[in-house]
């Protein structure tokens, strides 16, 4: 069984240590972390949150308290 193509997503870079960039599509927020080559999509994320999450004080901090522990994920990649 094949898994679903997942959707590209335009990404924009971020001023964080440990994110490198995020973007937004319909109701998946992507994020890519500096760590590695992978990107991550959270399910459900509205484009409300993404907006809050771009004009957080601390995107890392935003993605933890807000997307974390309330969002499924998907891992995209490597």
């Amino acid at each position: 069984m094949n898994k679903p193509k997942a959707p590209t997503i335009a990404m924009s870079g971020v001023k964080s240590s440990q994110i490198d960039s995020i973007g937004h599509h319909g109701d998946t927020l992507a994020v890519k972390f500096k760590s590695g080559p992978a990107v991550y999509h959270y399910h459900g994320v509205t484009a409300a949150q993404f907006a809050a999450m771009q004009k957080a004080d601390s995107v890392g901090s935003y993605l933890h308290q807000h997307i974390n522990l309330k969002h499924k994920f998907s891992k995209i990649g490597d």
